[in-house]
C-alpha cells in the first residue's frame, strides 16, 4: 500500500530541510510550468530503469513522489515499493493542489 504525504508536512520537510529526495516524474516538457522547489526530475517512463541502475538512492531513502495530479506519482511509488525501497511516498496533490499556494508553479491541463 502507498503512503500518502500531505502539503502541510511536504511544506515542512521543504523548510526545515528534511531527509528527503523529493522526485518530480512529469516528462521534461511539462517542466516549464514550475517544479516544486528542491525537486529533481526522473521522468517516468526512466523511473524503473533509473532506480534498478542507480547507486544513489538507499533502499531506506525517503522518496517522495508527486507529478501532475498524483496518478503516475502513484504509479512511481508501486515501482519503487516493488524494487525494495521502503520508505516510499505519494504526493497526490502534485501540481494540481501545490499550484494553489505557490504561483511559481502553475496547474496545466494535458494536450490529448
Amino acid at each position: 500500500m502507498v503512503q500518502i504525504i500531505s502539503i502541510k508536512e511536504l511544506r515542512k520537510l521543504i523548510e526545515k530541510k528534511g531527509d528527503y529526495v523529493l522526485i518530480d516524474v512529469r516528462e521534461r516538457g511539462e517542466l516549464v510550468k514550475g517544479m516544486i522547489p528542491t525537486a529533481i526530475n526522473i521522468p517516468f517512463r526512466e523511473l524503473k530503469s533509473y532506480l534498478v541502475d542507480s547507486q544513489r538512492f538507499d533502499k531506506g531513502a525517503n522518496l517522495i513522489f508527486y507529478c501532475r495530479t498524483g496518478s503516475r506519482s502513484q504509479k512511481a511509488c508501486e515501482i519503487a515499493i516493488s524494487l525494495g525501497f521502503v520508505n516510499t511516498r505519494n504526493y497526490e496533490g502534485s501540481i494540481k493542489e501545490w499550484s494553489e499556494i505557490d504561483s511559481n508553479v502553475k496547474y496545466y491541463e494535458l494536450k490529448s
